[in-house]
């Protein structure tokens, strides 16, 4: 029961990061009608924004490298909106995933490039000291990893359903033509929810590089994989879904490492895929037409 509750823990926490990157998605897919398959590396952008902030800033600890990760992530979520996406937005769903996905490229390489190809040490942002929950330990990182994921959900729901924009967004996933009609700028709208869903990418990317002590340029392609198949076997008719998707998915990955072999826990986000589009191709909770 000890080792089935630890693997439940530590589900959770790789699952919560699953989530928060699977929401940069599902929001842009929702909203916009595109794939963006450059969000999975402006999340590696972010993660090495904050490490650049850690080393050359280290008194300013985890608050300054989160700032600097989302502010930069954001910005970079920005451009790639304003130079790519826009232009190719109301074309076939093909145009802007090539686009995207080219942009991907660049960022990945251009990163290789300049920090090497290898991973990076990141800096000590937190302590080493683990955390004893009843029979379930967790170290410090993993608890705060969790925490900062579960903050970022929690707005994001709030964002979604408890604000002017928010429920724009939910208009304009509804109907954009009749959203546009009522006077709402789709435009700003569309801008708006990349830049929030790279800011938050950003945020989660310091965190797990916090988490596992290493930034890397390719670690976009690992997250982006996951984190779309989140997003896939959910749906996009309702982001607590997708959190909760993102959710399970770490947690079966965490029960077949403990109890199968840790090889193939990166094969369970697929098979759970194929399972479920197979049954349900619209994703467990549904999606809007495109």
């Amino acid at each position: 029961m000890e080792l089935f509750l630890q693997q439940i823990a530590n589900g959770l926490v790789i699952g919560s990061t699953y989530a928060v990157v699977a929401l940069g998605f599902a929001l842009a897919f929702t909203v916009l009608r595109v794939i963006n398959f450059a969000h999975p590396d402006v999340f590696m952008i972010g993660m090495f924004a904050g490490l650049v902030a850690g080393v050359q800033f280290p008194e300013g600890g985890l608050l300054l490298a989160i700032v600097v990760g989302a502010v930069v992530a954001g910005a970079v979520g920005f451009l790639i909106e304003r130079t790519v996406i826009r232009p190719l937005r109301g074309r076939d769903v093909l145009s802007t995933l090539i686009g995207t996905l080219g942009v991907a490229i660049m960022l990945q390489n251009g990163m290789a490039i300049i920090a090497g190809p290898d991973p990076v040490a990141y800096p000590t942002l937190l302590p080493r000291r683990m955390l004893e929950i009843g029979p379930v330990v967790l170290t410090v990182k993993q608890v705060v990893n969790f925490g900062i994921c579960v903050l970022l959900l929690a707005f994001v729901s709030f964002y979604v359903r408890g604000t002017r924009i928010g429920r724009a967004t939910r208009a304009i996933a509804e109907r954009p033509d009749v959203a546009a009609a009522f006077g709402i700028n789709v435009g700003l709208i569309c801008t708006v929810t990349i830049v929030i869903a790279s800011m938050m990418g950003g945020v989660a990317a310091v965190s797990v590089g916090t988490l596992y002590g290493s930034a890397w340029a390719f670690v976009g392609l690992l997250y982006g994989l996951k984190a779309f198949t989140c997003m896939l076997v959910a749906g996009n008719r309702y982001f607590e879904g997708v959190m909760v998707v993102g959710l399970a998915i770490g947690v079966i990955e965490a029960l077949v490492t403990g109890y199968v072999s840790s090889s193939l826990k990166d094969a369970v986000a697929f098979f759970v895929l194929i399972g479920v589009l197979y049954f349900r191709p619209n994703g467990l909770f549904g999606s809007y037409s495109t």
